[in-house]
């Protein structure tokens, strides 16, 4: 059997994983980070002025929503629709790539995230974190049509 090396995109999230044992945890490295780390994480990166990871990177920052006129705009929540829709629309010429599929990763073929887990998730970030994570995202909630009061009434 061989192996492979590891991804360039596993390699980056182990480092994360590891930093954020090494700065939060005091370089215990038992555990699952928990979403309270993370958003500990993100809050210390934004306020580093450190180039984000793209993955937590405030979405205005990455896509210009203000510079380019979207003809489609996909939600998470809707992940699976979404990107049926779109693959249909890219491949109904029938050329090469029409049968490309969308995988689903689990059994529900669902990526939604229901409010009540998102309450849980946030039920152990303190109140100074969920106001710094609204400051950062503030313009991807209102470009996207999230509402963030939920989680902070006087954000």
């Amino acid at each position: 059997m061989t192996r492979m090396a590891p991804s360039v995109h596993n390699c980056a999230v182990l480092l994360l994983v590891s930093s954020l044992y090494l700065k939060y945890r005091y370089g215990c490295v038992l555990g699952n980070v928990t979403f309270a780390e993370f958003a500990q994480f993100v809050v210390d990166e934004w306020s580093t002025a450190k180039v984000m990871n793209e993955h937590w990177r405030p979405q205005y920052l990455l896509c210009s929503p203000c510079n380019i006129e979207y003809d489609f705009i996909g939600r998470f929540e809707h992940l699976i629709d979404d990107a049926n829709y779109m693959l249909a629309k890219l491949t109904a010429s029938g050329g090469p790539g029409s049968n490309v599929t969308f995988p689903i990763r689990n059994a529900s073929g669902s990526a939604r995230v229901l409010p009540q887990q998102l309450k849980k998730f946030y039920a152990d970030v303190s109140h100074d974190i969920v106001r710094k994570l609204i400051r950062i995202y503030k313009y991807d909630y209102e470009l996207f049509g999230y509402d963030y009061r939920w989680a902070c009434n006087d954000c």
